[in-house]
């Protein structure tokens, strides 16, 4: 049974076709970063692109897509004049409601490179009946009049979050993902820039977002 992706499947929403759009202004190649706990590199597991739509999904070599803990979402479609602010923080309102215990982290709003950006973090204690949560460090980034949205995410066991908005990963033996979060934050301001140059933490690791349109394939 394929895992749900609430994130992706809110973003679907909304996604509608691409009328008289303002071409992105980058080409667009992603470092991707080292897995952390694994210290391997990522592998490509879906790739859909049709429409002005882009999306790829990233797993560590030792995970599975179906059974996955750390996973790297990159997404581009039509802003459809939604900010990067706006768009991340109707993410994070739709995933609250699916979610036993959420809290969002403070939203950062940027302009790099003539870009404005935004980035976030959010916790979700437990996912509707499952057995786990989810950790989320995201980035969206106007270009043009595409957002281009890149997403760290963790599915663990399933933890608390107390009346602060304080996630109780210690407890849970999640307490690693503290740390790898601090990473993933760093990573997403300062390498995911596409006019930086595309400096990829091992050889081959990097996405290109700006491939040729209409194209479809999956892998394994």
């Amino acid at each position: 049974m394929r895992t749900l992706r609430p994130v992706t499947a809110l973003a679907a929403l909304l996604l509608a076709p691409l009328l008289h759009a303002e071409e992105f202004t980058r080409q667009w190649i992603l470092p991707l970063p080292a897995a952390e706990a694994q210290l391997q590199r990522w592998r490509l597991v879906e790739l859909r692109e049709g429409n002005g739509i882009r999306h790829e999904e990233y797993v560590p070599r030792d995970q599975v897509a179906g059974d996955y803990r750390d996973r790297i979402l990159l997404q581009r479609f039509a802003a459809n004049g939604m900010t990067p602010d706006a768009y991340l923080g109707h993410i994070a309102s739709g995933l609250g409601t699916h979610c036993q215990g959420f809290a969002p982290g403070g939203m950062t709003s940027s302009q790099r490179n003539g870009l404005n950006s935004a980035t976030r973090t959010a916790f979700c204690g437990r996912f509707g009946s499952r057995d786990y949560g989810y950790v989320l460090a995201q980035k969206a980034i106007l270009d043009g009049d595409f957002l281009f949205v890149v997403e760290r995410e963790w599915r663990i066991p399933a933890f608390s979050i107390d009346e602060q908005g304080l996630p109780g990963l210690g407890s849970t033996g999640n307490g690693p993902v503290l740390k790898e979060l601090k990473l993933a934050q760093r990573w997403l301001l300062e390498s995911v820039d596409p006019a930086a140059p595309a400096l990829a933490t091992e050889p081959g690791s990097t996405s290109t977002l700006a491939a040729s349109p209409q194209t479809s394939r999956r892998r394994p």
